[in-house]
């Protein structure tokens, strides 16, 4: 039996409870129906390619007591490795590219001396070329870009991939729930408030990388599907404490040597928590949007 744009997928007992397996096809935004066929149920949906991961989580609904605990199971373990229907976020991708480039313009400086890097560094590194003391010397005569631009300057491979790694993993999170405009608006906060803290301390040392923003993502990230119970933001348990004492360990300068340089232990630290603030700004609009509703 077939109709129309329709695909059968599966025949279920008609008496079962489908919550749980129908809030799983939701969560993974397969577009689906339920037909009455005697004393069973038919499944339907219309995505072809989602045919198989479908069938499959039905059947182990269908084994672990009609999906009473099976079907969530399921879904943790299908998403990853299925990804139905999932969008495009171009704006991560965008800051992936960016990043890219910042690894190419450094890798240039450094093997061939064509600097174009430092006209994205938040100041120049000889104290002299900058005509004060002050950090900010740069920004102050209009050169705003450059409170932002540090974050796309990766100072070798491994720094450009664990970064890159962790923007796609956290930002793609974000953006697809919530749209690039949000995400922008984060990572803007996140990158000014991390380079800024960096640049004062640091100064004059220069320094680069997206590790402030990526930890504010993954505060974000960690506190949102924590209070408000988003399902796309569930993250490991055992993720939240690791990264935190890395972040904290770092400050004693134990990842120095393998990041070929002081790493900015400033940056993650002001990038995390400017990360918790945006988060907790998030929860109180949407606590009061809900009251209003």
């Amino acid at each position: 039996m077939s109709e129309t744009g329709w695909i059968r997928v599966i025949t279920l007992p008609g008496r079962s409870d489908f919550s749980t397996l129908t809030r799983w096809l939701s969560e993974s935004k397969v577009i689906h129906r339920f037909t009455l066929e005697g004393d069973s149920q038919i499944l339907w949906i219309q995505d072809e390619q989602a045919v198989e991961p479908v069938r499959l989580a039905a059947s182990e609904w269908l084994k672990n007591g009609n999906g009473v605990d099976g079907t969530i199971g399921v879904a943790r373990h299908l998403k990853p490795a299925v990804k139905l229907n999932q969008p495009f976020t171009p704006l991560t991708f965008i800051l992936l590219i960016f990043s890219v480039v910042g690894f190419a313009l450094v890798s240039l400086a450094m093997k061939y001396g064509i600097n174009y890097f430092s006209l994205f560094l938040y100041y120049e590194k000889i104290e002299a070329f900058t005509q004060s003391n002050s950090p900010w010397y740069l920004v102050a005569q209009g050169e705003i870009w450059r409170v932002i631009t540090p974050i796309f300057l990766h100072f070798g491979a491994m720094h450009i991939v664990f970064n890159a790694i962790w923007l796609w993993f956290l930002g793609s999170r974000i953006e697809s729930v919530y749209g690039p405009l949000k995400l922008g608006l984060i990572v803007l906060i996140t990158a000014v408030a991390s380079n800024s803290a960096q640049a004062w301390v640091s100064f004059p040392t220069i320094f680069g990388g997206m590790s402030g923003v990526v930890y504010g993502l993954f505060a974000y990230v960690w506190i949102v599907g924590l209070f408000a119970k988003k399902p796309q933001f569930e993250l490991p348990p055992a993720l939240p404490p690791i990264m935190i004492l890395f972040m904290l360990i770092s400050w004693l300068g134990v990842f120095d040597g393998l990041a070929g340089g002081e790493v900015a232990d400033t940056a993650h630290t002001v990038g995390f928590a400017s990360g918790l603030v945006c988060a907790g700004i998030a929860l109180v609009l949407a606590k009061n949007k809900i009251q209003e509703d």
